[in-house]
């Protein structure tokens, strides 16, 4: 019999693990290795424990209180999932010190914490005064780097990206789509090659998307912004093929998968730098300060994307067919998972 995962995450809908990317990657990866996956968003069915023997647990909050059932019942229980307020430079005090709890319960309780970014293994060390806790396993996020791939027939236009949930605000500033919607505006009041381009924000739309829509208004570039609404992956990915330019100037990414897809796309990565996009982006995209007066930078950001050629593209390419290609973390899952035989 295979062995069986109750893969868990608190989201609101069930079907966010089919059409979230990171989920749906990790549940492919575990099947591929013989698991058995369950998917649930109920922390009662860690309950049933005859009907799992492993836990699979996305982020460190709510995923402690299964946690805790599956280690009483004897079951080995992995987390994983990007940490953002742990980062002490975007999280306000109280949700520090919140996370920063929750996080050393989940790893108290964990078989394993697989961090998936650089900047959170940092911010790990950090709490744990400088010294990283022996339970502690990092492995990027990964993508099918074959779905992304431009041939050389592929035509691109001159039209901005961006990827991000709207269903709240909070989550639409802190991935900084207000932030890239006026730096979209300035380059095309400032330089004519953007006059006619395009800023498709792609996402399931909500309460962010109003309030997108009124800072449009503001902007007076409603006309030039297309909303799509979720769009399935080839579509997702077509987008992606499709435009010239990627925005993702977030105040904090725990990874910032949808940065490394355009890369493999071919897109130019204009991005803040904070968090995993460090690991994400690296040295390949253009990075802007999002701390400083963007009409400032405007000129450096021009003359950035002005400079950059097929070369400095293939190598963004390669940067994340080295690094972040499915079977990578894959092989890293089997090495955590099932090399390793955790027990505890």
């Amino acid at each position: 019999m295979k062995n069986r995962v109750l893969f868990y995450s608190s989201v609101s809908n069930i079907e966010l693990f089919e059409t979230q990317k990171f989920y749906k990657t990790d549940i492919s990866i575990l099947n591929d290795l013989d698991f058995k996956v369950l998917v649930t968003n109920k922390i009662w069915d860690f309950l049933f424990f005859w009907k799992y023997d492993l836990a699979f647990i996305y982020f460190y909050r709510y995923g402690f209180f299964g946690s805790v059932i599956a280690r009483i019942y004897g079951k080995p229980v992995y987390f994983s999932g990007g940490i953002d307020d742990l980062d002490e430079s975007y999280a306000t005090t109280r949700r520090y010190k919140i996370q920063k709890l929750f996080f050393k319960l989940c790893h108290f309780f964990s078989t394993k914490c697989i961090l998936v970014s650089t900047s959170d293994n940092e911010n790990v060390k950090k709490v744990y005064k400088g010294v990283l806790p022996h339970k502690i396993s990092i492995s990027f996020h990964s993508i099918e780097t074959e779905n992304f791939v431009c041939n050389s027939s592929q035509i691109k236009g001159n039209d901005f990206t961006s990827i991000v949930w709207m269903g709240g605000v909070e989550n639409v500033k802190r991935k900084g789509v207000d932030l890239s919607l006026k730096l979209f505006n300035h380059l095309a009041q400032n330089y004519i090659e953007y006059k006619d381009s395009r800023f498709i924000v792609i996402g399931k739309k909500g309460k962010g998307t109003n309030y997108l829509i009124d800072l449009c208004l503001e902007l007076n570039i409603l006309d030039k912004v297309v909303f799509t609404d979720e769009v399935d992956e080839s579509t997702k990915i077509e987008l992606l093929k499709k435009s010239r330019y990627y925005m993702q100037l977030s105040k904090y990414e725990g990874f910032g998968l949808a940065a490394t897809e355009a890369l493999m796309a071919r897109n130019i990565i204009i991005n803040s730098g904070r968090g995993g996009l460090s690991d994400s982006v690296g040295t390949h995209g253009i990075q802007v300060d999002i701390n400083e007066n963007l009409i400032a930078q405007i000129g450096s950001i021009h003359k950035q994307i002005q400079n950059i050629d097929s070369d400095f593209l293939k190598a963004g390419e390669q940067y994340v067919i080295d690094n972040f290609s499915y079977n990578l973390r894959k092989s890293d899952f089997r090495k955590i998972m099932i090399s390793e035989n955790n027990t505890k």
